[in-house]
């Protein structure tokens, strides 16, 4: 009785960590900031931080060349693809794709999306043509922007500046996946795929096994006979 208790402990944690989202903020304006986050967790990627007590790394010791070479002979070299079996892997990720990219963005959460651009020119003139532009673009693209991805709240402001010599821009925008939803997309990709690769392998089985030297056959057959020998 403890152990199912155990048991649906652990899948209510694995129920509620799959519920859990996961992403990255970038900010920028006067710095650039980037952040990936797990939930509540936050943690900076760019700038990084700089250790003050950087630790000498120690010289690794290289292998004698023969153990290489030994290690290297024994690697099974995987055959090089044709132009059919690239063909092939383009349209079955294509395929896999195409299935998966309404998933995508559906699940695909955009919070926040604020942006501020200044337009600014020594020109007014300039300045009021690329207020005008930005302005088309911005009603054009972000009502299919919304349909395609979950936005709840943008904050978009466009406004001009005769006086600043440039166009500047701040913002924050963040995108945020939950776990299960990346899940369930990694799988869509990951079997067609790997469907693929089995195919091409029995396609091309015995390929990539290295070629081996007459005198490396004569020591196997040796073994072979040495072994015969203890067993009778």
């Amino acid at each position: 009785m403890i152990v199912l208790k155990i048991i649906g402990v652990i899948l209510l944690l694995l129920l509620l960590l799959s519920f859990l989202r996961i992403g990255a903020v970038v900010r920028f304006g006067d710095t650039l900031t980037a952040q990936v986050c797990a939930g509540p967790v936050k943690l900076t990627v760019y700038p990084k931080k700089k250790d003050k007590q950087k630790t000498e790394e120690k010289p690794k010791e290289e292998k004698p060349a023969e153990e290489k070479h030994k290690k290297e002979k024994k690697k099974p070299k995987l055959p090089k693809p044709t132009l059919e079996d690239i063909f092939d892997l383009l349209h079955t990720a294509f395929t896999a794709l195409k299935k998966t990219l309404w998933r995508v963005c559906k699940r695909l959460r955009i919070d926040p999306l604020e942006l501020t651009v200044i337009f600014g020119d020594r020109d007014p003139a300039g300045a009021a043509e690329k207020y005008g532009m930005a302005n088309a673009v911005m009603w054009t693209f972000m009502p299919k922007l919304e349909e395609l991805f979950y936005v709840p709240d943008p904050s978009l402001h466009l406004r001009m500046d005769y006086d600043a010599p440039s166009t500047r821009a701040r913002g924050i925008v963040g995108v945020s996946l939950r776990i299960c939803d990346l899940f369930a997309i990694i799988f869509t990709l990951l079997i067609p795929l790997g469907m693929w690769f089995l195919r091409f392998k029995k396609a091309h089985r015995g390929e990539g096994t290295p070629h081996k030297s007459k005198a490396e056959q004569s020591d196997e057959k040796k073994e072979e006979k040495q072994a015969n020998d203890l067993i009778a």
